[in-house]
């Protein structure tokens, strides 16, 4: 083992960007959904706070979380496989499953449906405009 400090970082920061990716997409669609539904026109200040520390919490705090959480189920720093380097360690247990391994497919199950709902409220914007078109002998 030529760097373990090395992977013992890599590990840590890989967890982190398997849920950082996938809450940043969800930050994304909620944002996209949210502009599509049009539910407000102009947002205060203090919406627009609340909105980023959301985002923050999701986006940066949750990853934290998990990698501090990753702690917990790991049974040994790290192994490390030919021709692919350092892998994060976890002892497979249902800890473990709540702990690291759930939340990336949650992050995204949740991000696609905010995705499905925001292309749902673009589709019936778009038809209610054409309407309007066609109503108005554009």
């Amino acid at each position: 083992d030529i760097a373990p400090i090395w992977c013992d970082i890599t590990t840590k920061l890989k967890v982190g960007a398997d849920v950082g990716v996938a809450a940043a997409s969800l930050c994304l669609m909620r944002q996209l959904e949210s502009i599509a539904a049009a539910r407000q026109i102009h947002f205060s200040p203090s919406d627009r706070r609340r909105q980023r520390l959301v985002d923050l919490a999701l986006g940066l705090g949750l990853p934290t979380l998990i990698m501090i959480l990753h702690v917990v189920v790991q049974g040994h720093r790290y192994d490390i496989l030919q021709r692919v380097g350092c892998i994060a360690a976890v002892y497979w247990s249902y800890p473990a499953v709540f702990f690291v391994t759930i939340w990336p497919p949650l992050l995204l199950t949740l991000a696609a449906a905010y995705g499905a709902l925001a292309l749902r409220l673009f589709l019936a914007r778009r038809y209610q405009f054409a309407k309007l078109l066609e109503s108005s002998k554009s």
